[in-house]
């Protein structure tokens, strides 16, 4: 039997630095991946950046901007601000010699980029692939790190709870079912976005850290506080790939049909991303239009292809010239606000088990996360969080019974199908008493249908979300209810 001082599930930013956070405190970890491609995670999607420092910055400035975004924890945004760039600079550039791009004249040589909702250029980054550089580079370090077992292909299927505490995962493998004590478990499972019909996301992001951890028994908040990216490209075929914020920071402008800009916000196209996809809903609603438009043909071809080169290439395969015309984009689900209940040191309501990542909720958030914060909130918690699981003194507990557990089955794709559906018209952009009422409903019903396959904890993640945003009877910033002030219409919660 495999046992390890702490396990770490998830293979993203905030895994990847827990694992090496423990295993240079001395423990001996494993690190399961539930995809065969350890380096396929959610963190390899990133396009914008992640956030450093510049010559006009501060951590004050950065506190501000990401208070003013989404109204969250100060505790946390300001320890993000204090110790965010030391860690970029120290394990990223310095450790893993990511290759971010240079500019001779730049802040440190470094090139600096704005993104939406920014008072100042403070955003370093690899062209627009900069999440595949990072992973790269830490999955690298993971595998040549000798106190990390990596387990690619390997599913966390409950975790283990007894007395209050987390003594380890029982996991399956190549379809056989086992156990992993650990003295401390670290969840890093990544969001919830797949669950939407127009996502950004990967299939794989599935929720199934939330649902792992509400069977456990641990606090899970604000998990309808789901962020919307407002411009993913639009296509006939229904696939949505993200164009990054970094395209509006680079002084791309959204426009309307006509040509005109349209976000009525003091930022105008810079404005924050909850502000920007309800402008681009509007507008569609307004004008029939089936999309928006981000125009940044004012810059040169070659140019764009240097600083963007993954988003004209994929641009380009459907016929669209970004050195010419404007790209067609439409809101798409992005990036989980809330989630597992954690103190700033990823610990959990039960003792053993540490959150970090876009599966925890610091509080760093709020309601709207200010763009390219993901990055290093899984970096600066994900490591926390590795340090302070590999502190307690209490031994794994390798007595942990074998359990009979079940393997779930795959549910119809026609399932996943109606399940997006329903979250997408019900737990969206602009929610309602009664859309929400009538999403749980139709919860209920694939339960019913489809309850023992590998849908029920993404049924139960769904469900949860459903029912936060119907007892949350306001608005505020990615959460918006066009019924906010009907609250004494509201009927009695469903069961």
């Amino acid at each position: 039997m495999l046992a390890a001082d702490v396990v770490v599930i998830g293979g993203g930013v905030a895994g990847c630095a827990a694992a090496l956070a423990a295993a240079r405190r001395g423990a001996e970890v494993a690190l399961l991946t539930k995809l065969a491609d350890p380096e396929e995670a959610n963190t390899r999607y990133a396009q914008g950046g992640i956030i450093y420092t510049g010559p006009d910055d501060s951590p004050g400035l950065l506190v501000r901007d990401i208070l003013e975004a989404g109204g969250g924890s100060r505790d946390a945004a300001e320890l993000l601000s204090r110790e965010g760039p030391a860690l970029v600079r120290g394990l990223l550039i310095e450790a893993l010699d990511v290759g971010f791009d240079r500019d001779a004249g730049g802040f440190e040589g470094l090139h600096l980029t704005l993104e939406g909702a920014h008072s100042v250029p403070r955003i370093v980054h690899h062209r627009d692939t900069t999440g595949r550089e990072i992973q790269h580079a830490l999955t690298r370090a993971v595998c040549e790190e000798e106190r990390v077992t990596l387990l690619p292909g390997t599913e966390a299927l409950e975790l283990a709870v007894s007395g209050g505490r987390c003594a380890g995962v029982y996991a399956a493998r190549d379809g056989e079912a086992f156990t992993i004590p650990g003295r401390g478990v670290v969840l890093a499972t990544g969001g919830l976005g797949a669950l939407y019909e127009q996502t950004t996301n990967p299939s794989s992001a599935t929720g199934d850290g939330y649902a792992l951890a509400l069977r456990a028994g641990a606090a899970v908040r604000d998990l309808h506080y789901v962020q919307f990216h407002p411009t993913a490209l639009y296509t006939l075929d229904g696939e949505r790939h993200l164009i990054s914020e970094a395209v509006r920071g680079e002084g791309g402008v959204l426009l309307g049909p006509d040509g005109e800009e349209f976000v009525d916000h003091p930022l105008r196209s810079l404005a924050p991303r909850d502000v920007a996809a309800r402008e681009i809903r509007a507008m569609m609603e307004r004008t029939g239009s089936p999309c928006a438009y981000l125009d940044i043909s004012h810059r040169p071809a070659r140019w764009l292809r240097e600083r963007f080169p993954e988003i004209y290439a994929r641009c380009s395969s459907v016929g669209i010239d970004m050195a010419r015309e404007p790209i067609p984009v439409v809101p798409a689900a992005h990036y989980t606000c809330g989630g597992v209940a954690t103190d700033v040191s990823g610990r959990t309501a039960i003792r053993g088990l540490w959150a970090a990542g876009e599966v925890a909720s610091t509080g760093l958030h709020g309601s709207n996360r200010l763009a390219s914060t993901s990055l290093l909130e899984g970096l600066v918690f994900g490591w926390r969080a590795g340090e302070d699981a590999a502190g307690p003194a209490l031994a794994p507990d390798r007595r942990l019974a074998r359990r009979s557990l079940s393997i779930p089955r795959g549910a119809p794709e026609e399932a996943w199908r109606r399940l997006r559906r329903v979250m997408w018209e019900h737990a969206g952009l602009v929610r309602s008493a009664e859309g929400l009422t009538k999403g749980i409903a139709e919860v209920r019903i694939l339960e019913e249908e489809f309850g023992d396959k590998d849908l029920d904890r993404a049924l139960l993640v769904a469900r949860t979300v459903l029912r936060g945003a119907l007892v949350d009877r306001g608005s505020r910033g990615c959460h918006y209810r066009f019924d906010a002030k009907q609250e004494e219409a509201f009927a009695d919660l469903p069961g």
